[in-house]
């Protein structure tokens, strides 16, 4: 069970319309089991650097117990044995999009995540969205994105616990880009912004209910 295929369309979508020419993934697999953070990971040319205000250790690598989230991920609480932490991740260059997947540390009700999104120190705009309980698995799993406006940095944080990410999907902007847009490229910005909001949660509706039926 996975929400790779229609992510794709999604993120092809807000590519095109951003201007955006390459899409890379971060989902910890080449990480050694035990790395904390702060490690920072490349894959294509494109860095990505994840830390904590609880380092060194405020996150850990470790091999997945999730459905959706697979291989190794990143949660807390890592070496430092911190809970209720907020996970930043800083990039090498500018994105225009980005999704990952998630799990949060609950057991009765799904706590909200929410994922932030900046230019420098400066907000671009931000997400929330909660997992589902998915037949089998004890811990609520999600997808949450974010499109608009050009970033090179994330903080992921949630009113659980402790929560995990992987799978972490993202657009680089195109070369010669700028924050700036012109009004046709903004339009379908807002287009790929809408999809990313509508289209997350019905996948993850979508899925949960296959999972049912199992």
């Amino acid at each position: 069970m996975t929400f790779s295929k229609s992510v794709r369309l999604i993120l092809a979508a807000v590519a095109l319309s951003a201007a955006a020419n390459a899409s890379t993934i971060f989902n910890f697999d080449g990480d050694t089991l035990g790395t904390s953070t702060t490690f920072t990971d490349t894959v294509d040319g494109l860095s990505a650097t994840f830390s904590s205000t609880a380092d060194p250790g405020g996150f850990i690598v470790y091999q997945s117990m999730f459905e959706t989230l697979t291989g190794n991920v990143l949660g807390d609480p890592g070496p430092a044995g911190l809970d209720n932490l907020a996970l930043s991740v800083n990039f090498s260059q500018d994105l225009s999009a980005v999704v990952l997947d998630f799990a949060t540390a609950d057991f009765i009700t799904p706590s909200p995540l929410t994922l932030t999104a900046n230019e420098n120190s400066t907000l671009v705009g931000s997400n929330t969205l909660s997992g589902q309980f998915l037949l089998g698995f004890t811990f609520p799993e999600g997808e949450i994105g974010f499109s608009g406006g050009v970033f090179n940095q994330i903080v992921i944080s949630s009113t659980a616990t402790d929560f995990a990410v992987d799978n972490i999907n993202v657009i680089t902007t195109g070369a010669g880009t700028t924050a700036t847009a012109t009004p046709e490229p903004a339009t379908c910005a807002l287009l790929g912004a809408s999809l990313l909001t509508l289209g997350v949660p019905a996948l993850r509706r979508k899925t949960a209910r296959r999972a049912l039926t199992k």
